[in-house]
Parts: structure tokens; sequence; C-alpha cells
């Protein structure tokens, strides 16, 4: 065999690999992730039952991109209810709490929305 045989089949060899990395990173996946949640209350308020700790999250986009997220860089996503006044409310979760890398977007949020109950204490 001759040695610009060689050659051009390790190029040859090179660009299918290439190639092959390139479309089947661009294949679209959904993934799921468990991001916290914070939630914020009015100084002095208390409450029956705190919203859950994590929400899951579901995330579509080419699986390289996804395959790099790390869950703690989603999040924590933030409820701020520190202006609210006793009474129930209702809290929700939008995607665009999340910090998503380019091309991945929200499909689900489980739970999006709950309700909650403040109890007048010593807050506004």
């Amino acid at each position: 065999m001759r040695r610009s045989d060689l050659a051009l089949r390790a190029l040859a060899l090179a660009i299918a690999l290439g190639l092959f990395l390139l479309v089947s990173g661009d294949r679209r996946v959904t993934a799921n992730y468990t991001v916290p949640l914070v939630t914020e209350l009015p100084p002095g308020a208390t409450v029956d039952a705190a919203p859950p700790a994590e929400v899951s999250v579901a995330l579509s986009g080419p699986w390289a991109r996804l395959r790099g997220v790390d869950p703690a860089a989603l999040g924590p996503i933030h409820v701020d209810l520190t202006q609210e006044t006793s009474g129930l409310h209702t809290w929700y979760v939008r995607p665009e709490a999340l910090r998503l890398p380019r091309g991945v977007r929200v499909e689900t949020i489980h739970p999006a929305q709950g309700s909650i109950e403040l109890r007048r204490g010593e807050f506004r």
C-alpha cells in the first residue's frame, strides 16, 4: 500500500467520524432534572404545608447540549411571597425562572404551581 493511499484512508476515516459526531450530537432528546425550589415567606409568617423543596423539569434539546447540563446550574427557582398578606396564595413556576443553555427548551415542570396559606404573624 502506498503512503498516499494510507493518508487518504486516514482522512476519510476522520471525516466520517466527524460527520457521525455532528449528526448524533444534533439529535433531539428529552431529559429530566430535579431543580431546587426556594420559597421566600414574609417575616413571622407560618404555613401548614410548605411548597416542595424541589421540582422536576423535563428539558428537550440537542443531545450534545443536554449531556453537559448541570442541574445545579438550572436553578434554584425562587418563589417570592414576601409581599403577600395572610390568606390563601397561589405560587407558579415559570420556564423563564430557569437558566437554560442555548437551544434547550422546557417541556414540563412538575409541580408548576401550588397553593399556600399564610397565617398572620408579625408580618405586614
